[in-house]
Formats: structure tokens, C-alpha cells, sequence
């Protein structure tokens, strides 16, 4: 069931459709086995079965490292449960990964089960008996499950087809009723980049690149049964990756194949049909080709648009990102800041120069390879042992490469997911790929693997002991389950909180599963639109009570606070190392200064926190500066102004603050040059223009103030404040009736507005 479901679970119910609910099918059905297996040894065999390869040591050493990392994580949360959007990074999924490999190796054999049915009655009796006796017997083989995988490999391609020529997007009206229920397509189907394996059609063309390989392997292993489909489906991959047109992913195809040619020739293992590598030669040629030619057109020629592109972050800064989190001290560089927590170490040692490209404004929660992800979450001990397993791998594989046919599969396919962890960052499914591909291997060797037998029969105590363990394993099983339905829980009322009663469905999200720090970012930023609505209101309609309320959830949430007789943890207690929870608090602050005592002091210690966390963004800097300012520190604010056009010399806001920074000492002059010159470099840029028409205005530069507020409306038509200021404007040159009109735009976009509307019954009378 996980090796057909894997590629293509997903389901709608929860906020993230794919990755979240892949890690929720890994856990559960991996904990069943496991269940299964021990119940199996403990309650049926009587006897205790474990076999024991020279990969177990390695396997464990990685896993026991990503523990410790964890332990030792900078955001524990994101460590164990994996961080919220990705889910895929977590221990909690790596242990499952883990267990999966254990499993493969004790339960799968190399074989498909031998057929008995078509034997005479006496000699089938005799095979069951056989069956009965062995009790490593399985009827789990290498040869089925590669059958099982390549079936859901086969609807994956189907579905993705269906996809990108609109079939999904074609059923959204339909649905049926059952009872009080109406049933329809998901939305996440309807997506133009659908497929089950991925949220992005860039995550499918990696997938589909180790694909390609795994179908060559099995050609090139002599598998006659079924060629034609397997061509068939190494054709239908291909033309998908040619319409996809994601580069890392034909280099997938080429690196692979091309070490697996090196291997194939140094060993001679094709010497008798050496015709055989001419099917990896010309895919290696094809997809070489692919990588140097620019095929997105297709997708406009057989589409009529163009497929949405995952923004990944380039290797250069990913392998730079990681080094930097390794060296920041001693701990990280044995352990790194911590199994899944990359978003904290690009928020910390992001290159400044990544704010001169268009993406400056993502805080990337992934690397652009595994391998970086590796190095920066768990540390050079990490990467060691990592390498240790693989390099173990490759050797003893190259051993027994000749060994039978189904080792020359399993060795191209990991090949194919090892370069994948070299360009591309490792979701579930390639995560599930490549231990999957690990365990079968282990399975292959046959040789090196050995057996361990414990017997409960002749001791009846160790029975008794290994049952009640049994029974306290179950309990603690369920009692997973019970929090794994919590938290599933949460995340529909998370999702559904995007519609109506949203503060409601936060709160509930919130309390089933209190741990997750996404959701009190999420309830503390909604709690602080709701004070800016009513902040809105005229002070004599403003509702105090339900303000002073707001204002306490919204600090509750973002830093922790008793609410009636509870405590709640907010998000900067529950991630002290995530940004983003210091900035949320920080603009609280910022925007409730007028209704809560000592918040500009609270605001800028958030906001200097979020520095320490992300020293390299500009707009922190610059938000911080605006609170020095009013606290009055001309000196501080100045310096944080004048670090953020360091850092992005482009980034306006800052560069306003500047300039008005000016008008504050009471240089109208030189503000007015300053901004000018900031209009002058960015002529679409509306809140420069603003603020160069209203210094001009101030100067009584009257027509340069016009020139420069028209320009502002005619570039953002609902600008209400251009619109007010070229009323005023207008109003000061005489120009009534253009001014009217000016002040009934206002009108119309701030419906209700007294001040506005005496101005406007001024004017006209």
C-alpha cells in the first residue's frame, strides 16, 4: 500500500494538499507494519527475527546524529514535526524513512513467492508446509514491489497528462450529492500545475528523471516481460521533462547514466550484448541536448500559457548558506542549528548581494540541494556520516553489481536520486525513493546480510516480557494517532480559515494543536488587522472595549499571555529563532503604540531581535528605524536608514526615510533635492512621487506638486491619498471644480467619510 500510495496521495482538507498528507500516510502505515511485524515474531513465531546487513550501522549512526541535531536545534518544533508549509524536513519523518528501510530488509526477499497452485495436490501440501515452517517466509519480493511502484508511476504520468491539457480545470462544475453533502473536484486539481507527486511540476520532473533511469535499469537488466510498456513509459516521461523544461533534472538523466556507463565498462558487465548501452548513450545525448535548449515554448504552443515556475534557490548561495550556518560555532559545526530548520539559517546568513536579485523578498524554507541542506542542518558530523552510508552503499553495490539483474536497477535508480540531492532540495517522495531504494539493495546482496534468532518457545518469561512490551508499543502507537487526528484537525480549521469566521477557526487550529507557531503568527497578525479596522473608525464610533481586548490577543499570541486562566505560549516563546515571530510582534507594536503603554519600547526590541535573526533585510532595518525616530533618536534611526540602502540600494522606503529625515530638521530644501533625485531614478515608484508632490506642496512649489500627484493617480487610480493631496492642490491654485472632482474620487473610495465630505460641501457651496 505506501509504495503504490506514496506517489500519489494527496489529499484537500488541509492547507498544504501534498507533502503534509504524504507524511501522514509515511507515519501511519509504517507504524502498522512495524506493529504487524513484532506482533507477527512475538504472539505467532514465538521467535525473534532480525537480519543484519553492513549498511544497519551507517544507517543508524545517520539517524542517531539527526536526533542529537534535533536535541540541540535552534526551533525544536520545526525539528521534530518538520517546518510548517514543508513538513517533509522533520525527525519525526526521518525516523518513519528509517524504520520503512528495517522493515524492507527483514520482510522483502529477492524472489517473487513460487507458485504452488498448478502442482499436483500432494506437492502443493508439501510447499505450504515448507512455507509454514520458514518463518522469515514473505510473500514480499524485491520483483513485486518494483511492479506495484512502476503501476503508480504509470498513473502519476496519466494524471499529469490530464493536467496540463486542462481535462481537471474542464470538471470544475462538476459535482453529486450525497446527503447533505455536495462532492466536487478539489481545487487543488484544478491547478495548472497538478500532479500527485509533487506541489510543482518542477518536483515531478526530478521525479520522473530517476524514473527514466529505473526503466533503463530495468532494460538493461534483461527484463523481457512487458518492454514495449516499459519504453512506452520511458517515452511519455521524456516528453513530459521536454514540455516541463527544468534543467536539474535532465542533468539527473546525464550525470546517472553517464557514471552508470563508466561502472558498466570498467566491469564489462554488457561484453557479451554490449549493444545494450546504446539505450543509455542516446538518452544521455537527448537529455544533454534538452540541457542547453530552451523547450517552455511548448508549453505556450500546446497550452496557450505558460506553466507557473517553483522559485528555488540557486546552489551557490544554498552551499554558501550552509557553510555559514557549519562555522557559526563549535556546536554547529558537529551538529549544525538543527535537523529542519534551513528557514533559520538562509534568514541568518543570506549574502547580502541576494538582495540585488528579484526573489530578495523570500525567506527560503529550503536549500537548492539536499546535500546543502544537509551540511547546514545537521553539520560536518551530519555530512560525514551521510557520505559514510553512501559511500558504504556504493562500494558494496559495486561488489554484487553482477550479482542478478535486479541490482543493476536498484544501482542506477539511487545513482539517478543521488544526483537529485546535488540539484534539488529532497521532498517526500524522493526522501521515500531513496530509502526505498536503499532497503531493496540491502535485500539484493543476499551474502553479506545475517541472521539473528532469539526463540520464545523454551523461554516462556522472555515471551511474557516481549508481549507486555508489545502492549505498552500499542499504547504509545495510539496515543500518536490520538495527537497525529489533533493536529490533522487543526490544519482544516487553518485552511477553512481563509473563509468565513476566520478568527474563529485560527483560535480552533490553534488550540488543537498548540505547538505549531505558524497559527499564532497567523491569529496575531489577524488580531492586528482587526485594531487597525477599528483604529479606522471616527473616535467617537470606536468600540474600546473589543480594542483593548484585540490589542491583548494579538501580543498574547505573537509573545505568550494569561487569557483567562490559561497561559497560552505565543509564537516567539514557541520558535525563539523565527523571524518571522519577531517581526509579527514588532509590527504589533509598531501599530498599537496610541492604545498600549510601553509598547515603542516592546516594538523595537522585537524588531532588533528579528535583526539578530535576519541581519541582511532592509526592511527590518528601515521599520526599526521609524521606532527610533519617534522614540526620538535621530542618531539610531539614521543608522538603521542608512544599513538598509547598504544592503538594498534600490529599497525606496528606506531611502524616503532619508529624506525625510530632512524635513524633520527643518531642511525643506534638502529633502525636496533628495527626493527629487529618488523620483528622478524611480518615476514609477508612487509613494516617491507622493512624498516629493506633498514636500513640494509644503514649499509651496504648488505646480510641481500638481505634476507630481497626477503623476501619482495616473499610476495607481485608487491612490486615495494622491487623490486627496491633488484635491488640496487644486483647491490652493483656484482650481475648484477640478478639485471637487478630486474629492468625490476620495469620497467614493473612502465611502462615509466626514472629513472628506464637509471639504467636498465646502466646495461646492
Amino acid at each position: 500500500m505506501l509504495v503504490f500510495l506514496m506517489p500519489l496521495f494527496f489529499l484537500p482538507f488541509s492547507f498544504e494538499a501534498f507533502e503534509f498528507n504524504k507524511q501522514y500516510l509515511l507515519f501511519f502505515l509504517v507504524t502498522i507494519s512495524l506493529f504487524a511485524w513484532l506482533a507477527k515474531m512475538i504472539l505467532v513465531d514465538k521467535e525473534i527475527r532480525f537480519k543484519r546487513s553492513p549498511l544497519d550501522i551507517f544507517v543508524l549512526a545517520f539517524i542517531f546524529i539527526a536526533i542529537l541535531s534535533a536535541i540541540f536545534s535552534v526551533d525544536k518544533g520545526s525539528s521534530v514535526f518538520g517546518l510548517y508549509g514543508r513538513f517533509s524536513d522533520g525527525l519525526i519523518g526521518l525516523l518513519s524513512l528509517g524504520i520503512l528501510y528495517f522493515l524492507i530488509t527483514n520482510n522483502v526477499s529477492i524472489e517473487k513467492e513460487q507458485e504452488t497452485k498448478n502442482l499436483p495436490a500432494d506437492r502443493q501440501g508439501k510447499e505450504q508446509k515448507a512455507k509454514n515452517k520458514d518463518a522469515s517466509y514473505s510473500v514480499l519480493s524485491v520483483p513485486s514491489i518494483f511492479k506495484v511502484f512502476l503501476r503508480s508511476v504509470f498513473l502519476v504520468v496519466l494524471i499529469s497528462y490530464l493536467t496540463l491539457f486542462g481535462v481537471w480545470a474542464k470538471l470544475d462544475g462538476l459535482q453529486f450529492s450525497v446527503g447533505k453533502f455536495q462532492i466536487g473536484l478539489p481545487v487543488v486539481m484544478q491547478q495548472s500545475t497538478f500532479n500527485p507527486v509533487a506541489g510543482s511540476m518542477e518536483g515531478l520532473a526530478v521525479f520522473l528523471a530517476v524514473i527514466v533511469s529505473l526503466l533503463t535499469g530495468l532494460i538493461l537488466s534483461g527484463e523481457k516481460k512487458k518492454v514495449i510498456g516499459t519504453l512506452a513509459l520511458i517515452f511519455l516521461s521524456l516528453v513530459l521533462l521536454i514540455i516541463i523544461d527544468y534543467t536539474p533534472a535532465w542533468i539527473i538523466i546525464v550525470v546517472s547514466l553517464a557514471l552508470f556507463v563508466s561502472v558498466a565498462l570498467t566491469k564489462r558487465m554488457f561484453k557479451e550484448d554490449v549493444n545494450k548501452l546504446l539505450l543509455p548513450l542516446l538518452l544521455i545525448i537527448l537529455a544533454g541536448v534538452f540541457i542547453f535548449v530552451n523547450t517552455s515554448g511548448l508549453q505556450t504552443l500546446l497550452f496557450k500559457y505558460q506553466l507557473p515556475k517553483e522559485q528555488v534557490l540557486n546552489q551557490s548561495t544554498s552551499f554558501l548558506v550552509g557553510f555559514k550556518a557549519a562555522t557559526e560555532n563549535i556546536k554547529s559545526g558537529f551538529l549544525g542549528s538543527g535537523i529542519g530548520t534551513w528557514h533559520y539559517d538562509f534568514s541568518k546568513f543570506k549574502p547580502t548581494a541576494f538582495n540585488q536579485s528579484i526573489l530578495w523578498q523570500i525567506r527560503f524554507d529550503r536549500a537548492g540541494s539536499e546535500v546543502a541542506e544537509i551540511i547546514g542542518n545537521t553539520g560536518f558530523l551530519g555530512l560525514l556520516s551521510y557520505l559514510i552510508l553512501i559511500g558504504m552503499f556504493l562500494m558494496i553495490s559495486y561488489i554484487f553489481l553482477q550479482q542478478n539483474r535486479g541490482g543493476l536497477t536498484l544501482f542506477l535508480t539511487f545513482l539517478a536520486v543521488l544526483v537529485g540531492q546535488f540539484v534539488y532540495y529532497q521532498n517526500t517522495i524522493l526522501a521515500f525513493v531513496f530509502w526505498l531504494i536503499l532497503g531493496l539493495s540491502v535485500v539484493n546482496w543476499q551474502k553479506p546480510v545475517k541472521e539473528k534468532i532469539i526463540s520464545l518457545k523454551t523461554f516462556p518469561e522472555l515471551s511474557l516480557i516481549f508481549s507486555a512490551l508489545l502492549i505498552v508499543f500499542a499504547i504509545m502507537i495510539l496515543g500518536g494517532y490520538f495527537f497525529a487526528a489533533k493536529f490533522y484537525l487543526a490544519d482544516i480549521n487553518y485552511k477553512n480559515a481563509l473563509g468565513e469566521n476566520r478568527t474563529q477557526k485560527l483560535q480552533t487550529a490553534a488550540g488543537l494543536n498548540p505547538y505549531q507557531s505558524q497559527y499564532k503568527i497567523v491569529l496575531a497578525r489577524d488580531y492586528l488587522s482587526k485594531i487597525a479596522a477599528e483604529n479606522q473608525k471616527a473616535a467617537d464610533q470606536r468600540d474600546q472595549t473589543a480594542l483593548t481586548l484585540d490589542v491583548h490577543l494579538a501580543i498574547t499570541f505573537a509573545k505568550g499571555g494569561q487569557v483567562g486562566d490559561t497561559y497560552i505560549k505565543g509564537a516567539t516563546e514557541l520558535s525563539p529563532n523565527r523571524v518571522a515571530a519577531w517581526e509579527t510582534a514588532g509590527m504589533i507594536y509598531r501599530d498599537i503604540q496610541g492604545v498600549a503603554s510601553g509598547a515603542l519600547e516592546w516594538g523595537i526590541k522585537s524588531f532588533e531581535k528579528a535583526i539578530t535573526l535576519e541581519p541582511a533585510n532592509p526592511v527590518l532595518h528601515t521599520e526599526l528605524g521609524k521606532l527610533y525616530l519617534i522614540s526620538a533618536d535621530k542618531d539610531k534611526a539614521r543608522t538603521e536608514y542608512t544599513k538598509a540602502v547598504e544592503l538594498k540600494s534600490d529599497y525606496t522606503d528606506a531611502a524616503i526615510q532619508l529624506a525625510l529625515m530632512y524635513e524633520g530638521e527643518n531642511n525643506l530644501t534638502e529633502a525636496i533635492r533628495q527626493m527629487e533625485t529618488l523620483a528622478a531614478n524611480y518615476p514609477f515608484d508612487a509613494e516617491v512621487l507622493f512624498q516629493a508632490g506633498r514636500l513640494c506642496f509644503n514649499d509651496n512649489q504648488i505646480d510641481k506638486a500638481i505634476s507630481y500627484f497626477e503623476a501619482v493617480v495616473n499610476l495607481m487610480p485608487n491612490h486615495s491619498n494622491g487623490h486627496y493631496s491633488l484635491g488640496v492642490a487644486y483647491q490652493k491654485k483656484g482650481q475648484t471644480s477640478k478639485a471637487v472632482q478630486e474629492f468625490e474620487k476620495v469620497l467614493e473610495l473612502n465611502p462615509g467619510n466626514q472629513d472628506v465630505q464637509a471639504k467636498l460641501d465646502q466646495l461646492k457651496k
